[in-house]
């Protein structure tokens, strides 16, 4: 999706985008002030976002095998997760209410995104 506008592979008409490139959470967080026409969101967001924005029919990050993942420098058994601190995005993007509803008592510290790598 992003793609496609970006390099003008796809004919738009009399719309035209300028590109913000944002880590989520900044994105999620303009989101709530309204900003943008069209935003992308992480789905965890859009409960505070929906008197605001429709969800469009397509660009999602998340699904089968595809979607946030939990890593660590060790290995760990997932029921440990609550006894180790966890580096997160954001608290509304989908990464952190995925590690809430699997681990509800889990340790975090929101880092930007371009920190974790």
């Amino acid at each position: 999706m992003f793609y496609a506008l970006a390099t003008n592979k796809i004919e738009t008409g009399d719309l035209e985008f300028q590109h913000v490139l944002k880590d989520i959470q900044t994105l999620n967080e303009e989101a709530r002030k309204g900003t943008y026409d069209v935003t992308a969101i992480s789905f965890h967001a859009y409960a505070y976002v929906a008197d605001k924005y429709a969800l469009l029919p397509h660009g999602a990050s998340i699904g089968d095998n595809y979607g946030p993942v939990v890593v660590a420098n060790e290995e760990l058994d997932p029921t440990e997760l609550s006894k180790v601190r966890i580096a997160v995005p954001g608290t509304l993007t989908s990464a952190f209410l995925a590690l809430s509803i699997f681990s509800p008592n889990f340790q975090y510290e929101v880092v930007p995104l371009d920190q974790i790598v």
